[in-house]
C-alpha cells in the first residue's frame, strides 16, 4: 500500500468522511474547482461546473500570459529536472532546445552509466524515485520537470495492471509528492510521457486519476493537454511509435494552459536503410543461423516479402512492415528473439543492432553507449527528435 504519511495520497484516492472519493470538478483549461462528494465514482472524475469559483482572469492565455523576461531584456535561462531519466532522452532534447538540465534521477544502474557518460555536467542521482526527496537530495527548483514514468503497467505488451501493479503503477504518485515538497518553488511546467494505451486504460479511469492528482497539485491540465503523437507522422524518422505526451502548466505562473501540440510533419521521410549499416557485416551474434529455431520463419516471410522491408517475430508468426517503416522499438527487444526488428543483408538474416535502434530513436552516433549495449536501453528511451521537435521547444516558458 502506498504510504499516506509520505505523500498525502493513498493507493486509491483521497477519501471523504463517508469512505468515498471526492469528485473533482474542472473548468475547460483543467483547473480544479471545489470538490463535490460522490458515492458512485471509484476514481476522481472531471466534469464541468455550472457555478464556478473565482479564478485567474482569462483575458489572455497565450504566450503573452507568461511572466515577462527580466528587466535587462535578456531571456532567463530555462532550467529542467528529469525524473525517470533513463539514458537521457528528455535531457538531450531539452539541451538541444537551449535549456539547462540541472539534475536527473534514475534507478537502473546501466541506464545511469550511459546517462553520466553523455551528460557529465548534469547532476545525476542514482536511486529509486521513492527514496528521492527535495530536501534530502538538495534538488534545486527548476522551470520544467519531465517524467516518462513506467509504462509497463499500462502497455499492451504488459499485463495492464495499472495502479494495481504495486511495484511500478504507483510510482506516478511519487511525482506528485515531489511537486508538493517543492512547495512555492514547484516547476512551472510538467511534461509527462507514457504509452498510448495509458489514456484509455481501465476505461479511462486511470487517466482521470492522474489528471485529478496533477490538478490538485496546482496545474492546468485538461483532456486537450494529453495527445498521442506518432514518430513517423511528426518527424522524418520512419519508426511507427505512438506515445502519449501530457503537458501541464502551473496555475501560479500562467493564466491558462495554451500549449499547442504540433501539426504533422510535412517534409520528406528518410528511408529505413539510411539508418542501418548494410554495407558491412555485423557481429555474428545478431545473425540467425540456418537451422536455428526462428530462421525458417523469417526466411519464409522474406521469400514472399520485399527485400528491404523490416520484419518482426510476434509469438508464432513473422510480420512484414509494408509501409517502409520500422516497427515500434520496445524495451524487451532481444528477449527470446521476439519484438526485435529484423532485416536481410548480404551476409544473412539479422536483428537490428543496438546502435541502429538508437539512430531510429533519434540518437546520433556521437551519443556514447557502454560496451556490450543491449537493445533495452534505446528501446526504453524517450524519442529524442520527437521530444525536441514536438514537445520540448513548445513547452519552453
Amino acid at each position: 500500500m502506498y504510504s499516506r504519511q509520505r505523500s498525502g495520497f493513498s493507493a486509491n484516492s483521497e477519501l471523504n468522511g463517508t469512505g468515498h472519493p471526492h469528485r473533482f470538478v474542472a473548468d475547460a483549461d483543467g483547473f480544479p474547482l471545489s470538490p463535490r462528494r460522490s458515492r458512485d465514482y471509484p476514481f476522481p472524475t472531471m466534469t464541468k461546473s455550472r457555478k464556478k469559483e473565482p479564478s485567474v482572469p482569462r483575458a489572455d492565455v497565450s504566450a503573452s500570459a507568461r511572466k515577462t523576461n527580466p528587466p535587462d531584456g535578456h531571456a532567463r535561462e530555462v532550467t529542467v529536472g528529469c525524473l525517470f531519466a533513463a539514458i537521457g532522452g528528455f535531457a538531450r532534447a531539452f539541451q538541444q532546445s537551449g535549456a539547462n538540465v540541472l539534475w536527473a534521477n534514475e534507478k537502473d544502474k546501466f541506464a545511469a552509466e550511459t546517462f553520466r557518460a553523455n551528460f557529465p555536467t548534469v547532476r545525476h542521482i542514482h536511486k529509486p524515485v521513492e527514496q528521492l526527496t527535495v530536501g534530502g537530495d538538495k534538488l534545486p527548483p527548476v522551470d520544467i520537470i519531465t517524467a516518462g514514468f513506467p509504462c509497463q503497467p499500462f502497455s499492451a505488451a504488459g499485463e495492464k495492471k495499472g495502479f494495481e501493479d504495486m511495484a511500478r503503477g504507483l510510482v506516478f504518485l511519487e511525482i506528485i509528492r515531489l511537486l508538493g515538497e517543492f512547495g512555492k518553488t514547484k516547476p512551472k511546467i510538467l511534461l509527462l510521457e507514457n504509452v498510448q494505451y495509458f489514456r484509455n486504460h481501465d476505461g479511462g479511469r486511470t487517466f482521470k486519476r492522474v489528471q485529478a492528482e496533477v490538478q490538485k497539485a496546482g496545474y492546468w491540465f485538461a483532456d486537450k493537454h494529453a495527445v498521442v503523437l506518432n514518430t513517423t507522422e511528426h518527424t522524418d524518422i520512419p519508426q511507427n511509435r505512438d506515445r502519449l505526451f501530457m503537458v501541464a502548466y502551473s496555475c501560479d505562473h500562467f493564466a491558462g494552459n495554451a500549449f499547442a501540440f504540433p501539426r504533422p510533419y510535412t517534409g520528406a521521410r528518410r528511408p529505413v536503410p539510411s539508418f542501418l549499416d548494410l554495407d558491412r557485416q555485423q557481429d555474428e551474434r545478431y545473425y540467425f543461423k540456418p537451422g536455428s529455431r526462428y530462421y525458417p520463419h523469417f526466411a519464409a516471410a522474406m521469400a514472399t516479402g520485399k527485400p528491404d522491408s523490416v520484419y518482426q517475430l510476434r509469438r508464432n508468426y513473422v510480420r512484414e512492415n509494408r509501409s517502409g517503416e520500422c516497427f515500434t522499438l520496445m524495451a524487451n527487444m532481444g528477449e527470446g528473439g521476439h519484438n526485435v526488428p529484423v532485416v536481410r543483408d548480404r551476409w544473412g538474416i539479422r536483428k537490428l543492432t543496438p546502435r541502429e535502434c538508437a539512430r531510429l530513436q533519434g540518437y546520433d552516433d556521437d551519443f556514447v553507449f557502454p560496451p556490450g549495449l543491449s537493445h533495452a536501453q534505446p528501446g526504453n528511451s524517450a524519442r529524442v527528435e520527437m521530444t525536441a521537435r514536438s514537445v520540448s521547444r513548445g513547452a519552453m516558458p
